[in-house]
């Protein structure tokens, strides 16, 4: 952790004050950072589907009709034959992020008979990114978690 050297000169204990205060707002600021780009977050699910790719990576399941198969590559020959949950694209439309510090939850509020089939199928495991994708998102958030770190730090609250 490298701290600025501001003009005025701060006390030991100021600075553990300080250290104490950022390390108390750390979750929320994590936060706040991840709420920004929740969008960014939402796409990368919607891009994982459009490969036919689940929340791990993983091959979804492949369409068994092979005309509906034949039909929907055609449409996206990024699918590669599995399920990309898009037709219309409503499904995907209802994809939302809830995020906690320590947490992200994916969830779809698409309430239809098709939604609920597609949930009784696939549980969740559809919803989500990878955890290299999550982990390679909160590492984008790392410079602007870590300047309002050190401007607590510097500065106070």
């Amino acid at each position: 952790l490298y701290l600025e050297m501001s003009e005025k000169l701060i006390s030991p204990i100021t600075l553990l004050k300080r250290i104490q205060a950022a390390k108390r707002m750390l979750p929320e600021i994590m936060k706040t950072a991840m709420e920004k780009r929740k969008k960014e977050l939402i796409n990368l699910n919607k891009e994982n589907l459009m490969q036919g790719k689940d929340s791990e990576g993983n091959d979804m399941p492949s369409y068994k009709d092979p005309e509906y198969a034949n039909f929907k590559t055609s449409i996206n020959p990024d699918n590669r034959g599995f399920w990309d949950l898009r037709v219309t694209g409503q499904y995907q439309n209802f994809v939302d992020v809830i995020i906690h510090p320590a947490v992200i939850f994916f969830k779809n509020d698409l309430q239809n008979e098709k939604a609920e089939w597609l949930h009784s199928k696939l549980g969740t495991r559809h919803l989500g990114v990878t955890e290299e994708q999550g982990y390679q998102f909160q590492l984008d958030n790392k410079p602007e978690i870590r300047k309002k770190i050190l401007d607590i730090i510097n500065n106070g609250v």
